[in-house]
């Protein structure tokens, strides 16, 4: 039994939901995570987007004088070629030092604007299910009562009940979510 579904199940959220409500709520229930960019899609953004071209023309231009912030700006336009076009590069942890230092060359250097680069830096957002986040699977009214059950068992050795306490409450519950998911000749 998954530490992350007993944790969940215990939210206040959760407590007024039938297990099958209950399941449907944490099936829905999505996360953002950050990934690695594969290199080919960073380039694809940044050509759609109009600013891989002035970086491209940038770091094959003759290198302006030392000393100015031109020179700066075309040795950041040289570093983020270079990077993405290496053989080696193959992902992108958009999260990483060197990275951000490069999106924020493009910005300061006029490169790209803060929302082309804010839309480049997204490509690592992945959203996922919670339940597959935490590798849970899809969750029946059933999973849910037997998660349930447990931190039922959990809280009744708390307050001092015996197992036939316990299993009373269970039935009761189940007999309840029976009737409230369609079962009307149910008589509790």
């Amino acid at each position: 039994m998954s530490q992350a579904l007993i944790d969940e199940f215990s939210k206040d959220e959760y407590a007024s939901l039938s297990d099958q409500a209950a399941a449907n709520v944490v099936n829905l229930k999505t996360v953002v995570i950050r990934v690695w960019v594969d290199t080919a899609d960073a380039i694809t953004h940044a050509t759609q987007e109009g600013y891989y071209a002035v970086l491209k023309h940038t770091s094959e231009s003759d290198p302006p004088d030392q000393s100015s912030q031109a020179f700066q700006c075309w040795a950041a336009a040289k570093n983020i070629i270079g990077f993405v076009e290496s053989t080696k590069t193959k992902k992108i942890d958009m999260d990483s030092e060197g990275a951000i230092g490069m999106k924020m060359a493009m910005v300061d250097c006029g490169f790209a604007t803060s929302s082309q680069v804010a839309s480049l830096d997204a490509l690592a957002n992945r959203t996922l299910r919670w339940v597959d986040h935490v590798s849970a699977d899809t969750q029946s009214a059933h999973s849910v009562r037997v998660i349930r059950d447990i931190m039922n068992g959990a809280t009744a050795k708390r307050a001092g009940w015996t197992q036939q306490n316990v299993d009373r409450y269970n039935t009761t519950q189940a007999a309840i979510d029976a009737w409230n998911h369609g079962e009307p000749d149910l008589v509790i």
